[in-house]
C-alpha cells in the first residue's frame, strides 16, 4: 500500500507521478469524454455551415423552405447527431471527476489502474445525487460570475473543493452533505490547500497547455492545422474589424490565418486542460485523504479524552 503524503508538494509530486505512470491508461479513459467534446463540435459546426450556405437557394427554390418553422427544424435535425455526441462526452468528462477518485484510492492499495467500467459504475449507480452535486456546484459557480461575490466566492470554492472527493468515499452524504464535509475537512487547512490550489492552477491550466503549444509550435503543427480554417475565417468580416481596431491605442490587425491560428491554439489549450483531470483529481483525493485522516485522529483523541474524564 503506498504512504500517502502530508506535505502541499508531497501531494502535488505524488499526484503528478501517479498521472505519468499510468498516461496511457488515462489517455485511453478521456479519449472520448475529451475529444468526444470536440468532435461533437465539429460536427455541429459543420452541419450549421453548409446549411446557412445552402438555405438561401432552398429558399429561392421554394417548397418547405417557405416555412420559417420547418427552416429551424431541418436545423436542428441535421445538427442533433453532432450535439448527441457532445453531449454524451460531456456527461462522461463529469463522470470522471467521481469515478478517478476511486482508480486513486485503488491505485494507494494496489498500486495499478484497472476495471475502470467499475468505478465508473460507483458514481453512475448514484446519478441523482451526483446530479445535484453538480447541479448545486454550476448554481454556485453562476452566482461567483457576479463582481460582487468575487471574494466570498473565492474563498468559498476553496473550502468546497473536495466536495466530490467526499461524494466518492462517504456515499452516505447528500449533495448538501458533501458541500457541507468539505468545509469541514478545509476548515484549518485553508492556506495549504490554496497553495495546492495555486500549484495545480499552474501547472494544468498554464505551464502544460503552454508547453504542448510551445512544442508544436516549433514544428509548424499549428499552422498545418490552422490550413482548412483559414477559408472559414476568410469569410469574417475582416476589414470591418481591422477599421475599428485602428482607432485603439495598439492599432493592432487581424488576419484571416491569426484567427485561424487562434481557434486552434484555444482547441488544443482545452484539450490539454481536459487530459490533465487525472491531475487534479488525484491530487485532491490526496489530500481528501491526509486531512480526513488528520480529522479521525483528532476526533479519536477527544472521544478518548471524554471517555477518561467520565471515569
Amino acid at each position: 500500500m503506498t504512504k500517502v503524503k502530508n506535505s502541499v508538494f508531497g501531494i502535488f509530486g505524488q499526484g503528478v507521478k501517479f498521472y505519468f505512470a499510468n498516461f496511457g491508461k488515462f489517455m485511453r479513459y478521456l479519449a472520448f469524454p475529451v475529444f468526444g467534446q470536440l468532435v461533437g463540435m465539429i460536427l455541429i459546426l459543420l452541419a450549421s455551415y453548409f446549411y446557412a450556405e445552402n438555405l438561401p437557394n432552398w429558399i429561392a427554390k421554394g417548397g418547405i423552405f417557405d416555412n420559417f418553422a420547418m427552416i429551424f427544424l431541418v436545423l436542428l435535425l441535421i445538427t442533433l447527431p453532432g450535439l448527441f455526441v457532445f453531449t454524451k462526452a460531456v456527461c462522461d468528462y463529469l463522470v470522471a471527476y467521481g469515478a478517478i477518485n476511486s482508480m486513486t484510492d485503488n491505485m494507494l492499495k494496489s498500486g495499478r489502474v484497472y476495471d475502470f467500467a467499475a468505478h465508473t459504475e460507483m458514481v453512475t449507480r448514484r446519478a441523482p445525487t451526483f446530479v445535484a452535486l453538480w447541479l448545486l456546484f454550476s448554481i454556485f459557480s453562476l452566482i461567483s460570475m457576479c463582481p460582487l461575490f468575487w471574494v466570498i466566492a473565492g474563498i468559498l470554492f476553496v473550502y468546497f473543493v473536495l466536495i466530490f472527493q467526499v461524494f466518492s468515499f462517504e456515499p452516505d452524504k447528500t449533495a448538501f452533505g458533501c458541500f457541507q464535509k468539505s468545509l469541514v475537512i478545509i476548515k484549518g487547512n485553508f492556506a495549504r490547500t490554496t497553495g495546492l490550489m495555486t500549484l495545480l492552477g499552474i501547472f494544468t491550466y498554464w505551464f502544460l497547455p503552454e508547453a504542448v503549444k510551445f512544442i508544436l509550435t516549433l514544428g509548424n503543427i499549428i499552422g498545418f492545422l490552422a490550413i482548412p480554417l483559414d477559408s472559414w475565417a476568410s469569410q469574417f468580416p475582416i476589414t470591418e474589424i481591422n477599421k475599428m481596431l485602428l482607432q485603439s491605442p495598439t492599432a493592432y490587425q487581424i488576419t484571416s490565418l491569426w484567427i485561424a491560428k487562434t481557434v486552434v491554439t484555444s482547441s488544443i489549450g482545452y484539450l490539454v486542460i481536459c487530459l490533465t483531470l487525472p491531475i487534479r483529481s488525484i491530487c485532491w483525493t490526496l489530500w481528501y485523504k491526509s486531512l480526513n485522516k488528520a480529522e479521525s485522529k483528532i476526533d479519536k483523541r477527544i472521544l478518548d479524552r471524554a471517555g477518561r474524564s467520565e471515569q
